[in-house]
């Protein structure tokens, strides 16, 4: 008899939900699935020690505060005073944290918690400020910034590209549906293509 746990394939919050909306051109959200996640949680007095030991992990600054910091294949998303959300491209991402941060901070593994989705396109802030209670302006919201925020009531973590050309959204899988459905009402009159595995 095969082995129900090793049979199971990680499937992402949004599989099964690729479509087109209208002419597809106006907005374009893609599905980064299979990513490893963990809530990083600093231990009283010890979030100066924890964001300069995920420093030395990602091989680049962290700054306790709203910022984002990528090193190699880990992303690491300050979400609040002493707490981030870290996502990486690796299987052992919360053991290395675990390892990193022994003594300092609590790691939770929330790998399958999270829907992640790319957004861009023309009217991608069209789109946004119709939900987002957020100034997206480069002088109020700069790349590496990142908000913890609502879009039509779905609780998100938002962050933008470097070149301002891609906002990326976190958003609890259980409302990957929700988010979904307020998007294609949102991009409707734009066009909205929405590639997911």
């Amino acid at each position: 008899m095969a082995d129900p746990v090793s049979d199971w394939t990680h499937r992402g919050g949004f599989a099964g939900l690729s479509r087109r909306i209208g002419s597809g051109e106006g907005l374009k959200a893609v599905e980064r699935a299979g990513l490893a996640a963990a809530t990083v949680i600093a231990r009283r007095g010890k979030a100066a020690d924890a964001a300069t030991a995920l420093g030395r992990m990602l091989g680049a600054p962290v700054v306790d505060g709203g910022k984002r910091t990528s090193g190699g294949d880990v992303t690491v998303l300050g979400t609040g005073p002493g707490t981030w959300l870290v996502f990486g491209d690796r299987p052992a991402l919360v053991a290395d944290l675990t390892a990193a941060l022994d003594g300092l901070a609590a790691v939770v593994d929330q790998s399958d918690a999270n829907a992640i989705l790319d957004l861009s396109g023309p009217r991608l802030v069209d789109v946004l400020e119709k939900g987002l209670r957020l100034d997206l302006h480069p002088a109020a919201f700069a790349a590496d910034d990142v908000a913890v925020t609502a879009i039509a009531h779905v609780g998100v973590t938002l962050w933008m590209s470097d070149d301002r050309a891609t906002v990326t959204l976190a958003i609890p899988r259980s409302l990957a549906g929700s988010l979904l459905h307020w998007l294609e009402a949102s991009a409707r009159p734009v066009g909205l293509t929405v590639e997911a595995d």
